[in-house]
């Protein structure tokens, strides 16, 4: 029986992991994708078989996340990520009517981004997933720009979009933010200033402002436009380029513009690099 420390085990996780959220979250591979593979491997491993060591597995999970060999002309790809089914996935969602808010991985991939917010903070953790998970996802996850739209501060700036427009604007990723705290019923379709910061019943300032790292990011913008979606939309998903180590640029016709699906709005927004 193969014996390892927990400092061992560590990469092992991280390589799990990020095969579980490329290749399901992202690619949307069915759930049962290579288990038979992984049951045998996980076998080997534990009975000390055909020397598999803990490096080997880890190796092994790896090419099938990203595997690839060979060079120009040979040059083959045997991972089971690929981004362009993501940007197909989401496409799909957006003509379901709810974009990002139906990805099924949004909830792993808005706590990821806390705990990233949380670092470049040096702060304290906010939000635990054993609570946020369990939370209702009306209760975790808040439209900015609100479902029901109706005040002029709304209709000033999107209603120069027409139904299909807002609702990509609605359910984009950008406009979508992880709360610390249920505010919803409290929120519900006020302005961004109200969301932002305001005085409750008990007499005490609360909002975005005071929130999450991800509310208190949100709440340094001045005002909530189309144009702070795209910003904030194409930054989350510059980090999941730096969280799970993959690039847009090198899958051919994927990017971050035709994933958001802004291409709309007609602008030129510089993206964070």
């Amino acid at each position: 029986m193969n014996k390892c420390t927990e400092e061992e085990f560590v990469p092992l996780f991280q390589s799990a992991e990020k095969f579980i959220f490329l290749v399901f979250r992202l690619s949307q591979r069915p759930s049962n994708t290579k288990n038979s593979h992984f049951y045998r491997l996980a076998n080997s491993f534990y009975f000390g078989k055909e020397e598999t060591t803990i490096k080997s597995v880890i190796s092994n999970i790896n090419w099938l996340t990203q595997g690839e060999s060979g060079e120009g002309d040979d040059y083959v790809y045997h991972g089971w990520f690929d981004l362009g089914k993501f940007q197909t996935y989401i496409q799909d969602q957006y003509q379901r009517g709810e974009g990002f808010y139906s990805w099924n991985g949004l909830r792993y991939f808005l706590f990821e981004y806390e705990l990233y917010l949380q670092q470049k903070a040096n702060g304290n953790q906010k939000v635990k997933w054993s609570d946020f998970n369990k939370r209702k996802k009306e209760d975790t996850i808040e439209h900015i720009y609100p479902q029901t739209a109706t005040d002029k501060c709304w209709s000033t700036e999107f209603n120069m979009y027409n139904k299909k427009e807002r609702s990509i604007l609605l359910n984009n990723l950008g406009n979508l933010v992880l709360l610390g705290q249920s505010k919803n019923s409290e929120f519900q379709n006020k302005c961004f200033s109200f969301k932002k910061k305001h005085t409750n019943n008990l007499n005490s300032e609360v909002g975005f402002y005071n929130g999450a790292y991800s509310e208190i990011e949100v709440s340094s913008f001045d005002n909530w436009t189309p144009k702070e979606i795209e910003i904030r939309g194409k930054k989350m998903l510059s980090f999941l380029e730096k969280r799970w180590n993959i690039k847009f640029s090198d899958w051919e016709n994927v990017n971050k513009e035709n994933i958001l699906m802004l291409d709309f709005m007609k602008t030129e927004i510089a993206t964070e690099k």
